[in-house]
């Protein structure tokens, strides 16, 4: 496999949707219980590259109109205080684990940031029995920054929360 990241466009959201419904559906990687309509994701899209921030997808070069992941850096808080911060967010398509799709959408996310606009990256992570995604950031220079314990009540459990951060070089 032949892998591409460009950045995301909207004839990727209905795909896009389709992954992150799958998560919400069925996981507590995500603490939604409603996974956001196309508009929504069409208004992510747009907030995210207006500000100048990357919004990728990960395609195979065979077959490059099926996403099989994608990453962006939203807002970590609203308050004009956080501007400079960002929080990361990378889903795969449940077939495309494995494969190190998550590496590379990450390490694309880290290379294509402007280092003008955004100082720290944070990923906030449910910790759950499998530690992959706490891993994938440490090993991309993330560090573990505290645990919100019990943050999050999704399928009958509460779930902690691991905080890690990233620091841009240079800023």
């Amino acid at each position: 496999m032949s892998l591409d990241i460009r950045p995301a466009v909207e004839s990727d959201l209905d795909q896009i949707a389709e992954i992150y419904s799958h998560y919400v559906a069925q996981t507590v990687i995500t603490f939604d219980y409603t996974a956001p309509a196309v508009e929504e994701w069409r208004a992510r899209l747009a907030s995210i590259t207006g500000r100048g921030r990357p919004f990728l997808v990960a395609v195979d070069t065979d077959d490059p109109d099926r996403v099989l992941g994608y990453a962006y850096l939203g807002d970590f808080r609203t308050k004009t205080a956080y501007d400079w911060t960002t929080e990361d967010s990378i889903y795969l398509r449940p077939d495309a684990t494995g494969r190190g799709l998550g590496s590379a959408l990450l390490r694309a996310l880290l290379a294509d940031l402007d280092p003008e606009s955004v100082r720290r990256v944070v990923a906030v992570i449910s910790v759950i029995e499998s530690d992959a995604s706490i891993r994938l950031h440490e090993r991309f220079g993330f560090e573990r920054t505290g645990t919100l314990r019990r943050i999050g009540w999704k399928f009958d459990r509460w779930i902690d929360c691991a905080v890690l951060q990233y620091e841009v070089p240079g800023t």
